[in-house]
Parts: C-alpha cells; sequence; structure tokens
C-alpha cells in the first residue's frame, strides 16, 4: 500500500497521468486494439525495428482516423511500446 502511494506522490506519476487518463479514457481500447493489431501484424516481418515502428504508426494512425479520432504522436508511439512489451510478456 506505501509503495502505491509512494508512486502517486512521485515524480513518475506527474509524468505517467497524462497518458494514463488517455488510455483509460474510452479512446484507450481503441488505441490499445490498433496497436496490439499493429504490432502483432508486423512482429515478423523482415523490416528492420525502425521501419517496423514506422509501419505500426501509419497503420494506428490510420484506424484512429477512421473512427474520427486523434491523439498526438507520443500517444500513439507509447501505445506502440505497450505493445510491444505485451506481445514479448505474452511469448508471441
Amino acid at each position: 500500500m506505501w509503495e502505491r502511494i509512494k508512486l502517486m506522490m512521485s515524480s513518475v506519476w506527474s509524468f505517467l497521468l497524462p497518458f494514463l487518463k488517455i488510455f483509460l479514457s474510452k479512446i484507450g481500447p481503441i488505441l490499445a486494439d490498433a496497436a496490439m493489431q499493429a504490432v502483432a501484424a508486423l512482429a515478423t516481418s523482415d523490416m528492420s525495428g525502425s521501419d517496423k515502428r514506422d509501419a505500426a504508426f501509419k497503420q494506428i494512425e490510420n484506424t484512429l482516423k477512421s473512427k474520427g479520432i486523434e491523439v498526438g504522436a507520443s500517444v500513439i508511439n507509447s501505445a506502440i511500446e505497450a505493445a510491444v512489451q505485451n506481445l514479448k510478456a505474452s511469448g508471441s
């Protein structure tokens, strides 16, 4: 419990709060799903890491735009990183 309180009072919390607000809003599940689909689709590609990231970014951006959602590049990049970590953790 004290660890949670420390986290909430730390500068890390201030840093993460804007991202958490977006991910916990109604946009969050759409963004997370788009990121997971893009990252999973590109995971086995022969492209370089930066090319995969660029391709995933474009796919996610297009998916969100088609749903009338606009978010900053940093939010999309965060979603990509979270999707990559999720994919690694699941062993896929």
